[in-house]
């Protein structure tokens, strides 16, 4: 939220607006059934989560739980994508995106993704939420399109997704969210080498409720890898050029945030960033260990590694985008604010090199 307005902004680090989008879902959606009574009440009451700027400046964002657009630069329509996606977009390496998505399922209904336990057991159960990796066509087509749970399942590991001690009881009094999953990325070929158990191509994925990260091979859709911890409702991990894996580490429950999703002041500030060996097993913690830098987001939370070794961190809650270098110093600072005491939240910020763009001038026709 810009100025009143929902939308995302393209800026220098003085805090120069290069490139803006003010959103309208109304416009974008005008007819919102597919949702159902999920569809938003107004332009406002919506959620932006997950974006990537292609070369040319035109953008890719999702609507939380409602559908992708795409837009040029100067804000037309492109594309949109009926279909409830969701926390993060990525580019696939052979052109396209990956994208969570997300369905409502009922136990019991015969569906082949749920034809194993508990779900064959539990007829009359209310809906739940099943998670899916979606491949995106560079046209906004889903051209893929995978069950996470039925993937657990066929990888052997459906204890997995049982284990979080829901009642799976005939009365049907179970979560409805079971994994949360919260980012797909893929391994590029520039670094599947430092990576000697995975593949260039394989998928990495977040479960949140799980607090875990796993890698899938795309060809068979199994489960080469994966970790419980030492994360806790981690967030946004990727592929570093070490053969590392870095994760946004959340480290805390949702019993500390008060109503409308805002943090308890009070709480510990523990979160921090993680990088991990999958070769070893072991992590270390690069950044939020030491005094000065406390910091928390409760829920959500993105990290974009940088040129020079450090990161950008989206402090969700705080309404802040930061950037440490190597050292873990911060060296650039945003603060989204609404007034003195209040900020607005951030869902995401990245950072993209000057010579990333092929556009010379971000001008664009009086709206």
């Amino acid at each position: 939220l810009y100025d009143g307005q929902t939308g995302l902004r393209l800026m220098r680090r003085d805090g120069t607006v290069v490139a803006n989008w003010p959103v309208s879902h109304s416009e974008h959606f005008p007819d919102a059934n597919f949702l159902g009574s999920t569809a938003p009440n107004t332009d406002l009451n919506v959620d932006l989560h997950g974006a990537v700027l292609h070369h040319d400046g035109s953008l890719v964002f999702n609507y939380e739980y409602t559908g992708t657009v795409k837009l040029s630069r100067c804000g037309e329509v492109i594309w949109t994508l009926r279909h409830p996606t969701h926390h993060s977009l990525e580019f696939a390496e052979g052109g396209g995106y990956w994208i969570p998505g997300r369905r409502m399922l009922t136990p019991g209904n015969g569906d082949p993704d749920l034809a194993f336990p508990p779900f064959t057991l539990m007829k009359g159960a209310k809906n739940f939420a099943d998670d899916l990796i979606l491949r995106i066509s560079e046209d906004g087509r889903i051209v893929e399109q995978r069950s996470v749970m039925r993937i657990f399942y066929d990888s052997g590991l459906e204890p997995l997704m049982t284990a979080t001690g829901s009642n799976f009881a005939r009365d049907g009094e179970w979560e409805t969210d079971l994994i949360h999953l919260n980012k797909i990325a893929e391994l590029p070929s520039s670094m599947a080498a430092a990576f000697p158990g995975f593949e260039a191509g394989d998928i990495m994925i977040s479960l949140r409720r799980r607090n875990l990260v796993a890698v899938i091979d795309p060809d068979t859709w199994k489960v080469r890898w994966y970790q419980i911890g030492p994360w806790r409702r981690q967030h946004d991990p990727e592929f570093l050029k070490d053969g590392t894996i870095a994760v946004f580490n959340n480290n805390t429950y949702r019993t500390s945030l008060l109503s409308y999703n805002r943090f308890d002041p009070d709480a510990p500030f523990v979160s921090n960033i993680i990088t991990f060996d999958p070769a070893t097993g072991t992590h270390r913690v690069v950044y939020g260990e030491r005094p000065g830098e406390e910091f928390l987001s409760v829920i959500r939370g993105k990290i974009d590694p940088t040129r020079n070794g450090g990161y950008l961190i989206t402090e969700f809650a705080a309404g802040r985008g930061f950037e440490i270098d190597n050292d873990g110093k911060v060296i650039w600072e945003y603060i989204n604010r609404y007034d003195d005491d209040l900020v607005i939240k951030i869902t995401e910020a990245r950072l993209y090199p000057e010579d990333y763009f092929t556009v010379s001038d971000w001008s664009c026709p009086a709206q």
